[in-house]
């Protein structure tokens, strides 16, 4: 599979990814708001910005300049997987450092697969 259409279809992925997360933090807001002891609008504002995030995701995997776009994406997900692995020690309970170090870990899969497809 050429970089192009592997970077674009990594790209939708991540979109559906990043919308099936937003959904389950608004779907989820109560546990997930005495999981980690923090406010109920927090996950609200956490799912509608990965909401967000997907759609401009899908526009970028329609780009003609796909590489500036998974470059982009490919640091925005290295950032993001980095703060969200400094974040995890603090959560209040296991289940919430857990899960957000898989969290974590998933982001910057993504990251590692959109910079594989920048070298092809």
């Amino acid at each position: 599979m050429s970089g192009d259409a592997r970077a674009r279809r990594l790209l939708r992925l991540d979109a559906a990814y990043c919308a099936g997360a937003g959904a389950l933090a608004i779907a989820l807001y109560a546990p997930l708001s005495r999981l980690f002891e923090a406010p109920q609008a927090v996950f609200f504002l956490v799912g509608s910005a990965a909401i967000a995030w997907a759609l401009v995701l899908l526009r970028l995997a329609r780009a003609q300049t796909w590489r500036f776009s998974a470059g982009a994406v490919a640091a925005a997900n290295l950032v993001g997987a980095a703060a969200i692995a400094a974040i995890a020690p603090f959560a209040p309970a296991l289940a919430g450092r857990l899960l957000l170090v898989a969290v974590a870990a998933e982001v910057g899969a993504f990251a590692v697969g959109q910079l594989a497809a920048l070298r092809r």
